[in-house]
């Protein structure tokens, strides 16, 4: 039984390969006197190779069969190219909003590793400036410093006994501004009350000196020194 269905199988095949090859040849055949219509067009005056028309610029062959060989509807492949299409521009949509993405995500990872750095310059600014505001003030014999941040924390005033735990917890720093802020008070105190660039690295001899020969009090400001 199963040797019967590969002989049917192989006749069917056989069968639909001449039939494709007997169609090709008959399309793939140019029309002759044979063909009524063909002979009619020569009655009028046409001329194998011309233009079909009155100024013979039409067509020269026959309009092209283009031959149905599945099962699916008529408007199935024009519906499935455009399917096709619509993905395609998907697909190219998703990739650009990747690349966006990724795009964004590299900037972030820059700005994060960019602020990062950043305050931890500003933490090493401050920490000099605490020291040196805190040995400039015992220069000048001042006990207590103006503001507890503008000293290293190891070396600001122990609260007395007699004071409250908000003013202790005042004293380590819970209520201090931000690090930045607190930069720029202490380089700003340093300038006024001791004439003093943290980033010049030393004191002028009178403010008119400050003020001709720094260029400012940030570090922004130096970079071009």
């Amino acid at each position: 039984m199963h040797y019967i269905s590969i002989i049917y199988v192989n006749a069917l095949t056989s069968c639909q390969v001449i039939e494709a090859e007997k169609r090709d040849e008959g399309l793939n055949k140019s029309l002759d006197s044979t063909n009524k219509g063909f002979a009619l067009l020569q009655k009028m005056g046409y001329k194998p190779g011309d233009g079909i028309g009155k100024s013979g610029e039409g067509r020269r062959e026959p309009v092209g069969i283009e031959l149905k060989v599945n099962r699916g509807g008529l408007g199935q492949e024009a519906e499935r190219r455009k399917r096709a299409k619509e993905l395609e521009v998907f697909r190219h949509q998703q990739s650009l909003k990747r690349k966006k993405l990724e795009q964004e995500a590299q900037h972030n990872f820059r700005e994060n590793k960019m602020s990062e750095q950043k305050q931890r310059s500003i933490l090493k600014y401050l920490k000099q400036s605490q020291q040196v505001c805190e040995q400039l003030d015992e220069n000048k014999d001042i006990r207590e410093p103006l503001k507890l941040y503008y000293w290293p924390l190891e070396l600001r005033p122990v609260p007395a006994a007699e004071e409250t735990e908000e003013d202790a917890d005042v004293a380590e720093g819970e209520d201090e501004p931000e690090i930045n802020e607190q930069l720029g008070e202490v380089t700003e105190y340093l300038r006024t009350t001791h004439l003093y660039c943290i980033w010049c690295g030393y004191s002028f001899d009178d403010a008119e000196r400050l003020a001709n020969d720094c260029p400012g009090n940030t570090a922004e400001d130096h970079d071009d020194l």
